[in-house]
């Protein structure tokens, strides 16, 4: 069984923080048909093959995925959507931007030129 977390901060309130999760647990449904539920500030949610728990603190979002046998060879790219959507639901609601990272630039490479027979 592969796991994974994630941690981010917010800077909603609670109340809003559990909106985010609820938006976050509605694109999962639509997305990959987990079906959730709430436990007081936990939503959990599952469906085959996948399970796991989303935690709203009043600071912070932490969700925990745990990945089936089969599902475990797609660990990073389940990782990587997820953080992604994470990210994008977070971003709108913070109230302090976050440090832009420079990414490296790679020079475009010109097309191959066929040569004539």
């Amino acid at each position: 069984m592969a796991e994974f977390s994630i941690k981010r901060a917010h800077h909603s309130t609670l109340p809003d923080a559990k909106k985010m999760a609820e938006k976050i647990a509605a694109k999962l449904e639509k997305d990959y048909q987990l079906k959730s539920s709430w436990a007081g500030d936990v939503l959990n949610f599952a469906r085959s093959g996948v399970n796991g728990t989303l935690d709203v603190t009043a600071k912070e979002l932490k969700i925990h995925v745990k990945l089936g046998f089969l599902m475990a060879a797609f660990k990073s790219p389940i990782h990587d959507a997820v953080e992604k959507n994470l990210d994008a639901l977070i971003k709108p609601a913070t109230k302090h931007p976050t440090k832009a990272v420079e990414t490296e630039k790679v020079p475009a490479q010109k097309p191959a030129i066929k040569a004539k027979k």
